[in-house]
């Protein structure tokens, strides 16, 4: 099934079939719309908020995954950035079995985990965890179901460290040219030792 989210258009919102969709666009000048394959990613779609900046002394962690098929593993990549300069990374790889079927999932939140542990044992206040892949903040949130191995394991592990600390969330395009979010990604890709 498919989800058409109209952002802009006659009647704005989540239709379910194109034909209606198509009614709401078609002739609508600077219409915004786009087909998704889950309802969860049309409503973040839709609420696409503006994001406030992140102070310079505001911890922030970039996360990403990797996933290696030929070798059935997953990596994770994390870069610590502070006052705009990295002063720490992480690069680790698995390959639990009841993780595998959700390949780089695995890692990206594997690292959301891993970025918000070390902030905690290195006493920071709050971190900001800047992802590309929503579930790492609607997991945590509880905004979307946690039906997979690594979606339960993740809000269980988040939950509990979630009140040692205070976590932020931050969405970036993947595979945009964020150098950030690049970091992250040939972080978690050199944890396989894949290029």
């Amino acid at each position: 099934m498919k989800f058409y989210a109209v952002k802009k258009g006659r009647q704005p919102g989540i239709y379910t079939n194109w034909p209606e969709a198509q009614k709401q666009v078609q002739g609508f000048s600077g219409a915004q719309y786009k087909s998704f394959t889950s309802q969860e990613e049309a409503v973040v779609y839709m609420e696409d908020k503006p994001q406030a900046p992140i102070a310079s002394d505001q911890l922030q962690a970039y996360v990403d995954g990797s996933y290696d098929k030929r070798n059935q593993a997953y990596g994770s990549g994390v870069s610590f950035i502070l006052n705009g300069k990295e002063i720490e990374s992480l690069s680790f790889a698995g390959d639990r079995d009841i993780f595998l079927e959700s390949h780089q999932v695995a890692g990206e939140c594997l690292a959301s985990l891993a970025a918000i542990k070390w902030a905690v044992l290195h006493e920071y206040p709050s971190i900001t965890i800047c992802y590309d892949y929503q579930g790492v903040e609607s997991w945590a949130t509880g905004d979307w179901k946690t039906n997979k191995p690594i979606s339960q394991v993740y809000k269980k592990e988040f939950d509990r460290y979630a009140s040692l600390i205070q976590v932020h969330f931050r969405k970036v395009h993947a595979h945009s040219g964020d150098p950030l979010n690049d970091r992250a990604d040939q972080l978690a890709k050199a944890a396989l030792g894949i290029g």
